[in-house]
């Protein structure tokens, strides 16, 4: 392995160990918000509106903590590829990952152009309504 090499792994591994330790955290502070939702005043609903009110909470925080956990699920999956030496290379054309889309997508598995493609045109081809 190159220096150059190396180094873009080094700084893989630092965006990586970054990410997955904003991801605990926040995954940490949606679990405590979610306990002190529901150990606050309301845990004893007065009437259906308050009931309904802690659904609604109790529903949007487990769907927050799921997106969370499945983020760090990806994390450990790109934590591995990066043991592997596959960290960064888009599994479709073999290209390096540009480090930028990698600071903002840490687990993204695909450039940006076969990512685009993957996912398709956003609007129907013309004719096809």
């Amino acid at each position: 392995m190159t220096g150059t090499a190396k180094e873009r792994r080094e700084r893989l591994r630092e965006i990586l160990r970054n990410e997955k330790r904003r991801l605990w955290q926040e995954l940490r502070s949606e679990i405590f918000r979610e306990q002190e939702t529901l150990h606050s005043e309301y845990d004893i609903p007065q009437d259906m509106g308050e009931q309904s009110m802690l659904d609604v909470l109790s529903d949007t925080g487990l769907a927050v903590a799921d997106v969370l956990r499945e983020r760090l699920s990806r994390m450990e999956e790109a934590e591995r590829k990066l043991e592997e030496g596959t960290f960064g290379v888009c599994e479709d054309c073999g290209a390096d990952i540009e480090e930028e889309r990698l600071r903002v997508v840490p687990y993204a598995s695909r450039c940006v152009h076969c990512q685009e493609r993957s996912e398709g045109p956003s609007y129907p081809p013309e004719g096809t309504y």
